[in-house]
């Protein structure tokens, strides 16, 4: 069942071109919070969202220890702040994978090719960091995903909605196990 908020968050998407930017938070093996930009890739009709990842990042590393998630996302065009959390599930090999994968553009490949995020840059003749290299030619379109390519799909459990401007309003929707509670809360 789709949640009440889905065609409200769905124009965010549609404002950003279909594939806005937004906050991951996670929580670090240390048990701090880590917030890092990602691109979402997708708005599925029960209201889950995901976003490709390096199954090499420490991103990776926190959500398989503590697979909960929570994404913020700015709307500007409407003066919106979401908020979307719940539970992380990766997807590797698979058919959404796969389908994010053929999506991506050559240069967003590219990074999957490249040393593991994080790692410190080499340096070559002492004159410039290692930069990630190009797609081999033939991966630029098509072909399977490398080992490090992961999509991570957040299934909602709260969502809220942050009206910036007049009136200021915020609105706070939790999944329970009658569906979706809706209720608005001072901003």
């Amino acid at each position: 069942m789709a949640p009440p908020y889905l065609a409200e968050l769905l124009l965010a998407f549609r404002a950003a071109g279909g594939r806005p930017l937004a906050q991951a938070a996670t929580v670090s093996p240390a048990g701090a919070p880590q917030v890092r930009t990602v691109v979402l890739r997708g708005l599925g009709a029960s209201g889950d969202v995901w976003f490709a990842s390096d199954a090499r990042s420490e991103k990776m590393t926190a959500l398989a220890l503590t697979p909960r998630l929570e994404l913020c996302l700015f709307d500007a065009s409407a003066g919106v702040q979401w908020r979307v959390a719940g539970s992380a599930g990766v997807h590797r090999h698979d058919g959404l994978a796969e389908r994010v994968w053929g999506e991506l553009s050559g240069d967003s490949r590219a990074l999957f090719f490249s040393p593991p995020p994080g790692l410190a840059l080499g340096h070559t003749g002492g004159s410039s960091p290692a930069a990630p290299a190009r797609v081999a030619h033939g991966q630029e379109r098509g072909g399977r995903p490398p080992a490090s390519f992961a999509v991570v799909r957040l299934a909602p459990e709260r969502c809220e909605r942050l009206r910036l401007g007049p009136p200021l309003a915020r609105r706070r929707w939790t999944r329970g196990w009658n569906g979706w509670q809706a209720e608005d809360v001072v901003p």
